[in-house]
């Protein structure tokens, strides 16, 4: 059975998440944390496929939250706020959220994208692809330059499986998009630029003078052979 942790202090907002899922996805089991704390407990001892968590909690912050629990978990999380601010959105996937939802909730849209994320986490890749000395481990999480070993968040993993697939030819900002997130929503370009910018402090020798990941502007990103 898939289990579902929401993170979440509305008591309304989790017996309507409950009722609508035993609506249209009965076969999901609910777990509840009313604070940050009690949430990155049950994220650690109950391993849920997925986690729907607050902004606004009564002990701690949702980002702190998330941050620690991207510490041991690479399971995907939605962030569920009032908060519609660019910068809340962009902080959010900068620390390793998968999916931005902005209350009030609309159910049948929320379950489309939370099974959206499901199957993603659950398709198997092609981790032997590479680009020069470039190349991935065991997961999108684990990465290689040369002997070096990098850690990348889930974004950062997806971001780099893209644009090696499509090595040296541009990837547009609508279809990295579409492909992370289900939509090309508005402020997705400067997600991408955020995640972008993680990316190369890890695997450019000079971030901010870039000659692997090259930005094409107003169209996407290319991934340049490493020299």
């Amino acid at each position: 059975m898939m289990r579902i942790l929401i993170i979440e202090d509305d008591p309304k907002i989790v017996d309507f998440l409950n009722t609508a899922f035993q609506i249209g996805w009965p076969e999901v089991e609910l777990i509840a944390a009313s604070k940050g704390e009690k949430g990155i407990e049950l994220a650690r001892n109950k391993a849920p496929d997925i986690i729907l968590l607050d902004l606004s909690l009564p002990d701690i912050s949702g980002y702190k939250v998330l941050k620690q629990i991207r510490q041991f978990s690479y399971t995907p999380i939605i962030i569920l706020t009032v908060n519609s601010e660019e910068h809340s959105v962009v902080k959010g996937f900068t620390l390793g959220a998968n999916d931005y939802v902005i209350k009030p909730l609309r159910p049948l849209e929320l379950i489309a994208r939370m099974k959206a994320l499901v199957n993603k986490s659950n398709q198997e890749e092609d981790l032997s692809i590479s680009c020069g000395d470039m190349h991935f481990g065991a997961s999108l999480h684990e990465f290689f330059k040369g002997v070096k070993k990098i850690s990348l968040t889930d974004i950062e993993g997806r971001i780099l499986y893209i644009l090696i697939k499509n090595k040296g030819k541009v990837v547009s900002y609508s279809s990295l998009a579409s492909t992370l997130w289900g939509n090309n929503y508005p402020g997705a370009r400067d997600s991408l630029k955020a995640h972008i910018c993680h990316l190369r402090q890890k695997i450019e020798d000079e971030p901010n003078m870039p000659k692997l990941i090259i930005n094409r502007p107003t169209v996407g990103y290319i991934l340049k052979r490493a020299q």
